[in-house]
C-alpha cells in the first residue's frame, strides 16, 4: 500500500538561483522536517542521511510525492 504524505513548507531561501526549502513531512506513522532544494529540478541533498531510518519503499513514495509538492509550489499550483 502507498503511504500517502503531506507536506508544509517552514521556509524557503534563495541563493545564487537555488531555492532552499525546509519541509515539514508527515503521514500516518510519519513526521520529519526535511531540508531540500530546487534549480529547476527539487532534490534532497544528503538523501541518505536525512532519510537513513526511512524503510526504503517508504523513502521511495517520499521522494516522489516531495518532489511534486515542490514542482506545484513553483508552478504557483500548492
Amino acid at each position: 500500500m502507498k503511504t500517502k504524505f503531506d507536506f508544509k513548507v517552514l521556509n524557503v531561501i534563495g541563493k545564487n538561483g537555488i531555492k532552499h526549502y525546509i519541509l515539514q513531512c508527515s503521514s500516518d506513522r510519519f513526521r520529519r522536517v526535511v531540508k531540500a532544494q530546487y534549480d529547476g529540478t527539487p532534490y534532497i541533498p544528503d538523501y541518505y542521511q536525512q532519510l537513513s531510518d526511512v524503510p526504503p519503499l517508504e523513502r521511495t513514495f517520499l521522494d516522489i510525492q516531495l518532489a511534486d509538492f515542490i514542482i506545484k509550489v513553483e508552478k504557483g499550483e500548492a
